[in-house]
């Protein structure tokens, strides 16, 4: 099998909000037609909120996390 490339596993790519990327995932059904949309919150190819239901409430959530200063981090060093 070939490895999923990033579109598959993020989706489709909306908007930039301060260091977070916006993405649209679509849920497809068995003929491959798109039964419903969400919306994702990624930073750095790291989901961090998932299953928004539209653009507005994203960038809304990305602006409140990058203000509370919420980041992906790979590793907690202390």
């Amino acid at each position: 099998m070939a490895r999923k490339n990033k579109k598959e596993t993020l989706g489709n790519y909306v908007a930039k909000v301060r260091y977070f990327d916006i993405y649209q995932k679509f849920n497809r059904d068995r003929t491959g037609k798109a039964q419903s949309s969400e919306y994702r919150i990624v930073h750095a190819k790291n989901v961090i909120k998932d299953g928004i239901p539209n653009k507005t409430k994203a960038t809304e959530f990305a602006v409140s996390m990058s203000n509370s200063g919420i980041k992906y981090e790979k590793h907690n060093k202390s």
